[in-house]
């Protein structure tokens, strides 16, 4: 649908009570254009999707009766239940609506940090240029078009995260870069200004011991013995957390997230850094 700019008024806003969507007669509150034709559609203008023709409701129409409206003039069919469809998709009678996505907050493990770099996951409305970033599973349910959720209404995407280097600006650099690249391939506008130019978020300096931290017993195990951890730790860039506030060259225990210590069937060797002359044992 194309309309020259002489010939339409954009950004339109409706009256409650105004307007019902032409073809279901289901009442329309939102944004419009007219055409110098005198017709209405939905949107603020022809490039804002979708365009639905809309009608002027009559002057003595109130907003009370719109559903009275709209649920008489749908066709039979729409209230006949497809069983065949419904059994072929494992789906019951009072199955619900599709819904909508649920925002999630990325926390990157350490498993991730000596990856280097992990995924993101986030979910576009293209018609307001909302996006949203969610979890690995809410984005493949829409991505796999799953009719549990509004698949769509939104356009899927994800971007490697670089999460380690040799600067702050080097692992900013890479991570705009990669999202200018998915905003262009993807015809997704809006995409990199979504990020507030923090594309050094979750940095870690890869030449750096984080030391004197502290943990209450949730977070760890220690690898060697499989009891919880509770105390001073560090975080050395190549081998993970460990025992002590500091790194010293004496034995000391490694430490593994509870999460990933309980997927280990065995005890792996080298459980515990051994200083200069450790003849082994734990």
């Amino acid at each position: 649908m194309y309309f020259p700019k002489t010939q339409i008024i954009e950004n339109l806003k409706t009256n409650v009570g105004e307007f019902v969507i032409a073809a279901t007669k289901e009442p329309y509150n939102g944004p419009y254009f007219k055409t110098s034709d005198n017709l209405f559609y939905s949107g603020k203008n022809y490039q804002d999707t979708p365009n639905y023709s809309l009608e002027v409701l009559s002057p003595g129409t109130s907003t009370q009766n719109q559903s009275e409206i709209a649920a008489e003039t749908k066709p039979e069919a729409y209230y006949i239940i497809d069983d065949a469809y419904y059994n072929s998709k494992g789906y019951g009678i009072n199955r619900r609506s599709p819904v909508g996505p649920k925002p999630s907050i990325p926390q990157p493990t350490l498993k991730d940090y000596k990856l280097g770099e992990f995924q993101r996951y986030f979910l576009r409305k293209p018609n307001r240029n909302i996006i949203i970033e969610v979890s690995q599973q809410q984005y493949r349910l829409f991505n796999n078009k799953d009719e549990s959720v509004q698949w769509n209404s939104y356009q899927p995407l994800q971007q490697s995260w670089v999460l380690t280097g040799s600067s702050s600006k080097e692992v900013g650099d890479v991570n705009f870069n990669l999202a200018t690249l998915i905003e262009f391939q993807n015809g997704a506008f809006g995409f990199v200004s979504y990020f507030k130019g923090k594309f050094n978020q979750y940095y870690r300096d890869i030449n750096k011991v984080k030391e004197n931290l502290i943990t209450d017993g949730t977070e760890f195990k220690i690898q060697r013995t499989g009891e919880n951890y509770i105390g001073s730790y560090h975080i050395h860039p190549s081998k993970g957390p460990m025992v002590g506030a500091k790194h010293v060259s004496t034995t000391h225990d490694y430490l593994i997230p509870i999460e990933e210590f309980q997927a280990i069937s065995t005890v792996p060797t080298g459980s515990i850094e051994r200083s200069e002359g450790y003849s082994g044992g734990y």
